[in-house]
């Protein structure tokens, strides 16, 4: 019998993305954002940003200090969720002769609990907590439905003779001859133990069920955690269920621009609805995910040659308005790219990654004695003369 459990699949994994003592308030990262390009050759006056954003209202504190900093609205680069509209690379070099591009998915934080992922609306009536960043949250939805109906539906136990077995539902298993076309799908292989023919066969079947023996490996896993077997109908899984236990077999859910989200996340969505916090691991992993695309879109194209480019992504927290805080966000970066139109210093040919970049960032000054005075902007301008505009 031909045992589809030995096939090889290879794991892509992404990198460590670190939060702790990384987080930079919005009005002075810009400001030391600023400053970077001034380092870099950049020119007063000839700095083009962009923002690449979600639409979402908690984004605007960044874009109002981006226009601050960098005496210009910024240049929209942004699709739902953070996603970069690689094909407005043109639009943009043709607007500045020094580029600067800042990407960012976005999460809300609530700094009492602790709790990534909501953020209070306070345009709503009555205290309305709702998803931050919410296009996120709808495409991972149906991923984390399934992830806790399994949880709650595949029980590990032992029998009279102390064997360590889990019994889980057929629409779990990917049989050979009958494959499960949608959801979420076991990796038996890496839990169950097999026998003398490489053959994954239950001790006992049920109406909807399967049972098999617990393998040693796994045994050994779940005492690391000091797991205790109950007998008779045993315990659910729950958090037991790790994301290299399971993966997702769909046909995307999604038909708008969200659909280059799904396409992004379905490899990691194992990863990201077994998380602690599945909002803040969905938004790291589709900032990784986007700045590896983005840089190739960038060295593919001509649209950037012989100019000066700064492209850095990161992750905005979202802190909503409480009695004792006003609305806040802040930066953690993630990894920049920069390619300058005199030649790439050798330090450059690579990307910056969080650490090194964070250290760039922070060695710049807090100060921007370049920024422009929005109010005094706003000022001249209702005070200017009314112009007599006809066809």
């Amino acid at each position: 019998m031909f045992n589809k459990y030995r096939e090889t699949y290879i794991v892509r994994e992404v990198a460590p993305f670190k939060i702790d003592g990384l987080a930079i308030p919005y009005p002075e990262f810009v400001s030391r954002l600023y400053n970077l390009c001034i380092e870099l050759g950049f020119r007063k006056g000839y700095i083009m940003p962009s923002r690449a954003f979600c639409s979402d209202e908690t984004q605007g504190l960044p874009i109002i200090l981006l226009t601050k900093h960098f005496g210009t609205f910024p240049f929209n680069h942004g699709r739902v969720g953070g996603v970069v509209a690689v094909n407005r690379h043109g639009p943009h070099s043709h607007h500045g002769e020094d580029l600067m591009i800042l990407q960012a998915s976005h999460v809300g934080y609530d700094p009492d609990s602790g709790v990534y992922g909501t953020y209070n609306r306070p345009q709503t009536m009555g205290q309305c907590l709702s998803d931050s960043c919410g296009k996120l949250i709808h495409v991972i939805s149906p991923y984390l439905e399934q992830y806790r109906f399994a949880r709650d539906r595949i029980f590990l136990h032992k029998d009279d003779d102390d064997t360590c077995l889990i019994t889980v539902k057929n629409s779990f298993i990917d049989f050979g001859s009958h494959p499960v076309m949608q959801g979420l799908v076991l990796r038996l292989n890496n839990i169950v133990e097999e026998d003398n023919m490489g053959v994954i066969r239950p001790v006992r079947s049920g109406s909807n069920t399967q049972t098999y023996k617990v393998s040693s490996a796994f045994k050994q896993r779940l005492a690391g955690h000091g797991y205790t077997w109950y007998s008779g109908a045993g315990k659910s899984m729950g958090d037991l269920l790790s994301a290299d236990l399971f993966f997702f077999r769909e046909d995307f859910h999604e038909t708008d621009d969200s659909l280059l989200l799904e396409r992004n996340l379905i490899e990691f969505m194992p990863d990201i609805v077994s998380a602690k916090y599945p909002p803040l691991r969905v938004a790291k992993t589709n900032i990784q995910l986007e700045f590896a695309r983005v840089v190739e879109s960038i060295r593919r194209c001509d649209e950037y040659k012989g100019k000066n480019l700064l492209y850095i992504a990161g992750l905005n927290i979202d802190i909503s308005k409480t009695e004792d805080l006003p609305v806040m966000n802040y930066f953690i970066p993630w990894a920049a790219h920069i390619q300058l139109k005199d030649g790439t210093p050798e330090e450059y040919i690579h990307p910056i990654e969080q650490d090194d970049l964070y250290a760039k960032l922070m060695a710049q000054s807090p100060e921007n004695p370049d920024q422009t005075d929005l109010k005094e902007d706003i000022r001249r301008i209702l005070k200017a003369p009314q112009l007599d505009i006809r066809s």
